[in-house]
């Protein structure tokens, strides 16, 4: 499934110029909760008139063997300020974030950085540098996010990008932005919640009033109750047979009621019902000694006769 936008840019996987250069990736894989986890950071930024309009975060996940590859599995928010004058990236908050990550055994690695806004520009060749030295030796990735969306419901597209240095003496704020493909990767587990996420908005439908609903759920709790009742009844007076699968159900359904509201024990009727079965054994038990001793009492008094 493509995040990408419509673009006219190529996408040019070049050859290296050596045999010890690394290539850069060819592909992005992204998780669906990452993409989340960057429109709740988006949602969350600051609304004063001097904040910037984007946030930015990195970016983890791993690489292939070859490095053609590089699937993004988590995010965490980097804190910045910009303006049309200078930019402040809070370096010392990421190193600890990953300090932090590092001893709580994270696997992933840090892969790139992201932003939430498709203009490229100066400011996000100086954030690219200091990553790029953060993923050294592989190249950093960039993804941008779009994150407005028109009536006809175009916009939240992310795209990803790669940089090379230009110039014969490189700068870190000259630089070219190469695209690469994105594709968002998601198990078979998790196609419910996109297909909601993705669906048409539900009409709405006016909310009752909390009595008339309750009222409404119990005569219906009660008319299933009659039913089953009806059922063990006639299954009791030998009118109707009885049904195996129905009558686990029953119990199954009778056990989950609990007398108590301490959870040390099931409980309800699944112990009532463990409390008659051990009655019966110990019954059956008195019986069957009770028998005994009146047999073993009669063997001693027939040779005395």
């Amino acid at each position: 499934m493509s995040l990408d936008t419509s673009s006219s840019a190529i996408h040019l996987n070049l050859p290296p110029s050596s045999s010890n250069q690394i290539r850069p990736p060819t592909l992005i894989t992204i998780h669906p909760s990452v993409v989340a986890s960057i429109l709740t950071h988006h949602s969350r930024k600051p609304t004063e008139a001097d904040s910037s309009n984007r946030v930015i975060g990195t970016l983890m996940g791993s690489r292939s063997e070859n490095g053609q590859e590089i699937d993004v599995r988590a995010s965490f928010a980097v804190p910045h300020k910009e303006d049309e004058n200078q930019i402040a990236v809070d370096m010392p908050f990421q190193q600890g974030m990953m300090q932090l990550l590092g001893k709580t055994g994270a696997k992933e690695s840090i892969v790139g950085w992201y932003a939430t806004h498709p203009t490229l520009n100066a400011y996000s060749a100086l954030i690219q540098n200091y990553f790029s030295g953060e993923t050294s030796p592989h190249p950093s990735i960039h993804l941008t996010i779009d994150t407005e969306l028109d009536p006809s419901g175009k916009g939240l597209g992310i795209k990803g990008w790669v940089s090379t240095q230009l110039g014969l003496s490189p700068k870190p704020e000259n630089c070219a932005f190469l695209p690469v493909p994105v594709v968002i990767k998601y198990a078979q587990s998790e196609r419910a919640a996109l297909d909601l996420l993705t669906a048409p908005a539900p009409t709405p439908s006016p909310s009752l009033p909390p009595l008339p609903t309750l009222s409404a759920s119990l005569n219906q709790l009660s008319t299933l109750i009659e039913q089953a009742l009806t059922y063990v009844q006639s299954v009791n007076n030998g009118s109707q047979q009885p049904d195996a699968e129905v009558g686990r159900y029953l119990l199954e359904g009778l056990g989950r009621w609990s007398g108590s509201e301490s959870n040390e024990d099931e409980g309800g009727v699944k112990a009532g019902l463990q409390d008659t079965l051990t009655v019966s054994y110990l019954s059956n038990l008195v019986r069957s000694q009770v028998e005994l001793a009146g047999r073993l009492a009669l063997l001693q008094q027939t040779p005395a006769s």
